[in-house]
């Protein structure tokens, strides 16, 4: 956890992180589909389709989505031996 709290730090003082990672065309238009329901539901809660109009837990909410999606496609693009047992 000592970890965390230094990114928290260099984020809390305004440093970018360093980029180390890249995205996956093919899982982001994945995520992109499997999400659009919950942009669909909070759009109709609030009476905008415009997510800078949205409530920051609307919008948490909405990335959380996005991510998670992704994170599947990427989890089950990583499981090429057919098991779901989490490493």
């Amino acid at each position: 956890m000592e970890h965390l709290e230094r990114i928290k730090e260099k984020i809390e003082k305004g440093e970018k992180l360093a980029r180390k990672s890249y995205t996956n065309k093919d899982g982001i238009a994945y995520a992109r589909k499997e999400s659009k329901e919950k942009y669909l539901e909070i759009a109709k809660q609030t009476g905008s389709f415009e997510l800078h109009k949205w409530s920051n837990e609307q919008r948490d909410s909405f990335f959380n989505t996005i991510i998670l999606n992704y994170l599947d496609f990427e989890s089950e693009l990583g499981n090429d031996n057919g098991s779901d047992e989490i490493l």
